[in-house]
């Protein structure tokens, strides 16, 4: 594997980089991964974390925010 930094833009005169890291395609078949699905990734001390996430795997819906379920909450107790 390896990361490449690879300019994003360049707005008034400051260029802007984005890393990008190559996976092989063997781990990608190994993990099951596919085309365009979804990350999470998390720092765990100096290492970088990076798994499948929750919101791309068929079947999962997001879980609401905190917010919505307050409020769905308060008004359902309303109701009673």
């Amino acid at each position: 594997m390896r990361v490449h930094k690879v300019v994003n833009r360049i707005y008034e005169g400051t260029t802007y980089y984005r890393w990008v890291v190559s996976i092989p395609p063997k781990r990608i078949r190994e993990l099951g991964w596919t085309d365009g699905q979804e990350l999470d990734a998390v720092v765990r001390g100096s290492s970088l974390w990076i798994e499948p996430s929750l919101r791309s795997l068929p079947g999962r819906r997001e879980r609401p925010s905190d917010a919505l379920e307050e409020e769905v909450r308060r008004r359902t107790f309303r109701r009673r």
